[in-house]
């Protein structure tokens, strides 16, 4: 054809051909590009539906075994509601008469439920540092308990108590203070030592001697914005000094946290402080705000 065209006709044919290719070509390189780019973006999404189902699943695997606990707890709480009961009941059927002539006290009570001080009226009376009804049952069990530290989660205690020297005169040189808990959510109330969590970061306690004879110096973890003083009085009672609410060398006797828990993750909301003026028994109180 090209006698009929022309050789430079045919030329700019084929070159008009070889650019529509080129084109062509171009083109389906992007719109393999595009199909790659798509398929890479629905991998990567269908990835990320998969994780976030994962997540969900694993939320909803914690959300039924903090469902679990709260229902045992409550099993448990129901257990004690009915022993308490049950002891109330047969001390009501072997309760005698008590004497006419008691020891008089003062009516009046703090916030935690620590008894204002007892009127000298016998040796006896002086002998028995303010306790309430969390101290007097831990008491019970350890004696020579000196603070308590409770939780709003449930009811088991962190004790604090103190380790006498062979003679009971005075504190341990070497451990003045021991740490341990009291399990009252298990049966029989067992004691259990604090884990290396806990003991570093909520509940231990360091300790070194003071320069006064008999005072140690310690620190608590979880009350590390102050000092305290242990030693024991002239009636062997152990004796856990500190500020509370501005005021030094007040008696510490229980500390209570308040805690949310969040996704199985505790945090804590504020800290009470409760302790004894040791001059007039008169109750002191704190409250820690968490900021």
């Amino acid at each position: 054809m090209s006698w009929l065209w022309g050789n430079e006709t045919t030329e700019q044919a084929q070159f008009v051909v070889s650019a529509l290719q080129s084109e062509l070509d171009e083109r389906e390189s992007k719109i393999k590009a595009l199909e790659a780019a798509l398929k890479r973006e629905q991998h990567d999404m269908t990835s990320l539906l998969e994780d976030e189902v994962q997540e969900l699943e694993a939320r909803r695997k914690a959300i039924a075994q903090e469902l679990a606990d709260v229902d045992a707890l409550i099993k448990e709480k129901q257990k004690l509601i009915q022993k308490s009961k049950s002891g109330a009941l047969k001390k009501k059927k072997k309760k005698t008469k008590t004497p006419v002539a008691v020891r008089r006290r003062r009516k009046d009570t703090d916030c935690c439920g620590c008894s204002a001080a007892p009127d000298a009226e016998t040796e006896d009376s002086k002998t028995v540092l303010p306790m309430d009804k969390n101290l007097k049952m831990v008491a019970k069990e350890e004696p020579n308990v000196a603070f308590i530290i409770q939780r709003s989660n449930n009811s088991n205690t962190v004790v604090y108590a103190g380790c006498k020297s062979a003679d009971g005169k005075s504190l341990d040189a070497t451990t003045p203070i021991k740490v341990f808990w009291i399990m009252y959510e298990k049966e029989g109330n067992p004691r259990e030592d604090l884990n290396m969590i806990e003991r570093n970061t909520a509940y231990g306690v360091t300790s070194k001697p003071s320069d006064v004879p008999g005072e140690h110096l310690a620190t608590i973890a979880s009350l590390r914005d102050r000092d305290c003083i242990l030693r024991l009085d002239k009636h062997g009672n152990v004796l856990a000094l500190t500020t509370i609410n501005g005021k030094k060398g007040m008696l510490l006797r229980r500390v209570f946290v308040q805690m949310t828990t969040s996704w199985g993750i505790p945090t804590v909301d504020y800290v009470d402080i409760f302790g004894v003026d040791p001059k007039t028994m008169e109750p002191v109180y704190e409250k820690k705000k968490n900021k």
